[in-house]
């Protein structure tokens, strides 16, 4: 299911003929993620990253160029080790968290993990605001997606700038996780 909805995603980009479909590096293998992160990686984080390894940033390119959904370009495993890395650990972000999009200016998804405790899902965390869970897995999050380009949540405005009916973006992601989840 996650490789038919990766496949869907990737077939709206495009249709809008995004440069990101063209730019889109190939994905790798769950043992190099599992080599990369020292530990073996969720069967959705794999599938992710099985379908795209980031982008090839050519010169010239713009963040517009770059985003797979508005405003947001996938990431490379080494970016998401970094942003991993780099960012301070929230409650929020479980005890295994794999951001997979971020923006130019700090913000990302991730998938978040606690086996432990079985606890899995996507977190938006945006700069200067309270980080929250957006999706309760990455099939969630990309099924979301292909809905709001399909749609016209997502769009291209007259200039050919991937833009997004913000308001109904998210409510979207609110609706997706109800009440159950913290």
């Amino acid at each position: 299911m996650l490789e038919n909805l990766l496949t869907a995603l990737w077939r709206e980009v495009e249709l809008l003929d995004l440069p990101v479909a063209t730019d889109r590096a190939p994905g790798v293998a769950a043992r190099i993620l599992e080599n990369y992160f020292s530990k073996s990686v969720p069967p959705e984080v794999a599938g992710w990253f099985g379908a795209c390894n980031g982008i090839i940033h050519r010169p010239g390119q713009t963040q517009n160029d770059a985003a797979l959904i508005p405003g947001y370009e996938p990431l490379s495993i080494e970016d998401s080790a970094s942003i991993m890395a780099e960012h301070p650990h929230e409650s929020i972000l479980l005890s295994d968290f794999y951001p997979l999009l971020a923006s130019g200016g700090g913000d990302f998804y991730a998938a978040s993990y606690d086996q432990d405790a079985g606890l899995s899902y996507v977190v938006s965390v945006v700069v200067g605001e309270e980080s929250r869970i957006a999706y309760r897995s990455i099939t969630q999050m990309i099924e979301g997606f292909v809905q709001c380009y399909r749609d016209g949540v997502f769009f291209l405005d007259g200039e050919r700038v991937l833009q997004a009916d913000d308001e109904a973006w998210i409510q979207r992601e609110r609706a997706a996780i109800g009440d159950s989840l913290p």
